[in-house]
C-alpha cells in the first residue's frame, strides 16, 4: 500500500532528489493522485492542487513548507500571477521562500496552466 502524499510522478524522474543539505522538488503540475488533470478553466482549483503535492512531497521527505528557501512558478499568462500568489499564501503562511515567476509558452499537457518547483532545506534524520 502506498502511503506518499506526493503524487506519481508522469515520467522517468523522482518527485525529491536530497542533495548538500537541500531537497529539490521537480516541479509539480494540476493532476491530484490518480493522475487526472484538473479542469483548465479553475486556476484556483489548479493551484491549490499544485501546493497540495508540492507539500505532499515535502511530507514525504519529513519536510515542511516553512523548511522550503527557494520556489520557482512557471505560468501560462502571467497575468494568473495574483491569484496564484493568494493561493501560496494560504499554503505558506507567513512563510516567504525566494520566489521566481516566469511565464511559458505552454505545458506538456495544454490544460495546465501553472508549474512550481521549489528548494527546501533538508533535515538530519531524528530532528525537528
Amino acid at each position: 500500500m502506498n502511503q506518499r502524499k506526493g503524487p506519481t510522478p508522469l515520467g522517468a524522474y523522482v518527485q525529491t532528489m536530497t542533495a548538500a543539505g537541500l531537497c529539490f522538488v521537480s516541479g509539480q503540475v494540476p493532476v491530484d493522485r490518480n493522475g487526472d488533470t484538473l479542469p483548465a478553466d479553475d486556476l484556483v482549483a489548479q493551484a491549490e492542487q499544485v501546493f497540495a503535492n508540492l507539500e505532499g512531497c515535502l511530507a514525504d521527505e519529513g519536510l515542511a513548507m516553512s523548511d522550503v528557501v527557494s520556489i520557482t512558478t512557471y505560468l501560462r499568462d502571467v497575468a494568473d500571477g495574483p491569484e496564484v500568489s493568494a493561493v501560496r499564501a494560504r499554503f505558506f503562511g507567513d512563510h516567504r521562500p525566494t520566489s521566481t515567476v516566469v511565464e511559458v509558452s505552454g505545458f506538456l499537457n495544454p490544460a495546465w496552466r501553472l508549474e512550481v518547483q521549489a528548494i527546501a532545506v533538508a533535515r538530519e534524520p531524528g530532528s525537528k
